[in-house]
């Protein structure tokens, strides 16, 4: 899964395609230890083009009555996301892209058996599968809307860690997944070329949500 991710500021916003969102990448608030219900920024499209918008972490479908859900819906699996109650109907008409710097996976340390975060990355900001619901009434006011990342198995050195890993997507598809038939969509998902990844081990800080500071990306030996 995806339980921790960081983002940063986009500085070459216009290489990647986002002509229309450099301002708002350039901007971006840097946060170095997101969690589930914090909010996080958004790729997506409310039918007037591409818009960057900060949007709680946890998806709540429309029919939500509470906002528990939200604990357990931050992702959703490539393998159900479009059948799945909670997910199907984003997946046919609200997907989005969320930037990352990268995201933190945990191993169970030999020596003490307590958890060590670790910080998957790659050369250039990660662009992850996602899905968004509007607004909801369970929502604190000014909230604009929920999102969580499509997971799939992972790959390359995120496998020595974890099982699952966001499904991504390069920049430059970013138009096509949001506006993709669910068919289309999901080639799209499952045609994912992963970036070359690397990870390297973080101090313990990461994991408490009460931290959130650069120094958190910190190696350690």
């Amino acid at each position: 899964m995806c339980g921790r991710f960081v983002q940063t500021p986009i500085r070459d916003a216009a290489s990647l395609g986002f002509h229309q969102l450099v301002g708002d990448l350039l901007s971006m608030p840097a946060s170095y230890n997101l969690a589930p219900t914090q909010r996080a920024a958004v790729v997506l499209d409310r039918g007037n083009g591409l818009v960057l918008q900060r949007l709680a972490w946890g998806l709540l479908p429309f029919w939500a009555r509470d906002k528990t859900r939200q604990g357990s819906t931050i992702n959703a699996r490539i393998e159900t996301v479009d059948t799945k109650p909670a997910y199907r109907s984003a997946f046919k008409k609200r997907r989005c892209l969320i930037p990352m710097t990268g995201y933190y996976e945990w191993s169970v340390s030999r020596e003490d058996g307590k958890k060590d975060p670790w910080f998957i990355h790659a050369v250039r900001p990660l662009w992850a599968a996602g899905l968004w619901e509007d607004t909801s009434p369970l929502l604190d006011p000014g909230n604009l809307g929920t999102f969580t990342v499509i997971t799939g198995d992972s790959s390359g050195v995120s496998a020595d860690i974890h099982d699952r890993m966001p499904v991504w997507l390069a920049p430059g598809q970013a138009e096509e997944w949001i506006a993709a038939s669910p068919d289309d969509a999901m080639a799209m998902l499952m045609a994912s070329d992963p970036p070359e990844l690397e990870a390297y081990r973080v101090r313990r800080a990461v994991n408490s949500t009460r931290n959130n500071r650069e120094d958190l990306l910190d190696a350690v030996a």
